[in-house]
């Protein structure tokens, strides 16, 4: 079985490395296999919408704004929701956002609603209350909320305690505490063939995880995964048992490593023979509608993104924390994650059936019984699945995407 490790408490810490710098683009891998565009979600259609198409649609417009403000903010920035089931943008901000936003807000408007509305803390304030208050006993995880008006605290078992505790009574901002349970990291389709794509299952001694995405590293393409699935220098198999490559250049406290193996830009979809093309990448918003697809579970559909910038640590990761992290929660109480699905791709599907790199798995949270996770291969799922965000870790390693 493969080994599993819980998230506990910790202090926030991002660790930035990278390798020699920015490596040139190596030239497409060459892959025979038949490919067809991905058919997108599937299931009931949140929002009022009438098909995935609609939502992708929207969500795809609502995003490029929202990416937009945010390489625009300031001090006083403190968050953006881009559910499309709003129909707009909202952009929250302490105090004057200055002139140039303002002006880019009213240049969007003419083509996308966004609204901009007050916050009470920054993202930087509340992300400096996070650090704190994730060193508090019991407390599993720290989310600053979107709309900058608080955290919220998740503790596993006595709350009023922890709501006594020092770090929470002398906080400088707003701290709500709820109980649940410690996020599980996930551990283990199954035969790939190189070149290799992402969401596909590998073996490393220390157990069974889901490769990432292909990513430029100059010389040939090579595989992003997530840190904990293995050592520096450990040789990987698929899930046949066939060597693929080694690990190298991980980042422990970032939870992601590389797979010296062949590999190609596309996902798998789902447990059918088909792939996915990846085009490109894109930050990961609250509201938004994201697809975790690990080698266990396959594509897990109906699943948004809660929170950005949590704060984590895991157990078996001997660093202080891992982080930030997205979080985001099976909105039906299904599985959004599983072991086994670690290290594999979170993407978005665009308008043209090729898909956006979001990032790669971390942990679960919130078991859920076996009928709400059927297809997954190792029990049980989880509710709620974190996530690296794909940005942070290519800049990391100072490489690109590769895409299909």
């Amino acid at each position: 079985m493969p080994r599993r490790a819980l998230v506990t408490v910790g202090v926030a810490v991002l660790v930035a490395a990278s390798l020699a710098g920015p490596a040139p683009a190596a030239p497409p891998a060459v892959d025979a296999r038949p490919t067809a565009p991905g058919a997108g979600p599937v299931g009931a259609v949140p929002g009022g919408f009438a098909t995935w198409s609609e939502l992708i649609d929207v969500q795809t417009r609502l995003n490029t704004a929202a990416e937009k403000i945010a390489s625009a903010r300031n001090a006083g920035f403190a968050g953006i929701v881009a559910a499309p089931e709003n129909r707009e943008v909202r952009v929250y901000w302490k105090g004057d956002p200055g002139a140039t936003v303002r002006s880019l807000i009213t240049d969007l408007n003419r083509t996308v609603p966004v609204r901009l509305l007050p916050a009470r803390f920054s993202e930087v304030e509340l992300a400096g209350a996070a650090r704190r208050l994730a060193a508090v006993p019991n407390v599993v995880n720290v989310i600053p909320k979107v709309d900058g008006s608080g955290v919220q605290l998740t503790v596993t078992d006595d709350s009023a305690q922890v709501a006594m505790a020092p770090a929470v009574r002398e906080s400088a901002v707003p701290v709500s505490v709820v109980t649940g349970e410690r996020p599980v990291a996930t551990h283990s389709r199954q035969a790939d063939i190189s070149p290799y794509y992402g969401g596909g299952r590998f073996w490393s001694p220390i157990g069974a995880c889901s490769t990432g995405f292909a990513i430029n590293l100059g010389g040939p393409q090579q595989m992003l995964t997530a840190g904990h699935c293995g050592e520096n220098g450990q040789t990987v198999t698929t899930g046949a048992g066939v060597p693929m490559g080694s690990i190298h250049s991980k980042i422990l406290c970032q939870d992601i490593e590389i797979i010296d193996a062949p590999s190609f830009g596309r996902v798998f979809k789902d447990f059918a023979p088909g792939s996915v093309a990846i085009s490109g990448t894109a930050d990961s918003f609250v509201g938004n509608w994201v697809i975790p697809n690990g080698a266990s579970s396959g594509e897990l559909s109906g699943v948004q993104v809660t929170a950005v910038n949590l704060f984590l640590a895991v157990n078996g990761i001997p660093c202080d924390t891992v982080g930030p992290l997205i979080q985001a929660r099976q909105v039906a109480g299904r599985c959004a994650v599983a072991p086994g699905d670690s290290g594999g791709p979170v993407i978005a599907y665009r308008p043209d059936g090729t898909a956006n790199a979001l990032g790669t798995i971390t942990a679960g949270q919130n078991p859920v019984p076996n009928s709400a996770c059927p297809s997954a291969i190792y029990a049980p799922g989880y509710n709620y699945v974190y996530y690296v965000p794909i940005n942070a870790s290519l800049r990391t390693y100072g490489v690109s995407i590769a895409t299909g």
